[in-house]
């Protein structure tokens, strides 16, 4: 992905009659973030390690969710092992990083239940501070979404980056 100056990538992976819409990020911290597809969408965020290793812990709240998800059209978890499902996973992701599997913007948001106002995916402004500077939550959406660049502009110069709901056709830059 480095090579191909890709910092992040989008597939789809399937398990069962359960199918998953997934983000891997390479912007700020490595991620690997799944969102079931469905009228109830579900979102699992998972830490990757720089050697591309996946947390596979799972958590009573997460483990819950991800076996209502699983139990799409009334089918058995019965003998759910959670090392098969990430096996099956890992082999689902693409082997290869390609240009045509970088999200949009709104693609991100739509998927990436964790980042604030995802109802506005467009960049709309810069707000400089004089006190304070961005909070946590802005400059998380402003690295995963804008990427590594626009967080360290945003760092530096104690703003926050301004979004909106209609694509007014400004970049960050």
């Amino acid at each position: 992905m480095s090579a191909q100056d890709i910092d992040m990538q989008q597939f789809l992976f399937t398990d069962g009659a359960a199918s998953f819409d997934c983000l891997f990020s390479m912007r700020g911290g490595y991620e690997l973030s799944l969102t079931s597809r469905g009228e109830n969408p579900k979102f699992f965020l998972f830490s990757v390690s720089d050697d591309f290793q996946l947390s596979t812990y799972l958590n009573g709240d997460h483990f819950a969710n991800l076996m209502s998800v699983l139990k799409t059209h009334e089918m058995s978890t019965q003998g759910f092992s959670t090392s098969r499902f990430f096996q099956a996973l890992d082999a689902a992701v693409p082997p290869k990083a390609t240009k045509d599997h970088v999200p949009t913007a709104s693609q991100i948001l739509n998927l990436r239940h964790d980042l604030e106002e995802r109802d506005r995916p467009f960049f709309d402004t810069w707000i400089y501070w004089k006190e304070r500077g961005p909070q946590k939550e802005n400059l998380k959406k402003t690295c995963t979404v804008l990427g590594p660049e626009a967080y360290a502009f945003s760092v530096k110069n104690r703003a926050s980056s301004k979004w909106s709901a209609v694509d007014l056709g400004r970049s960050w830059g």
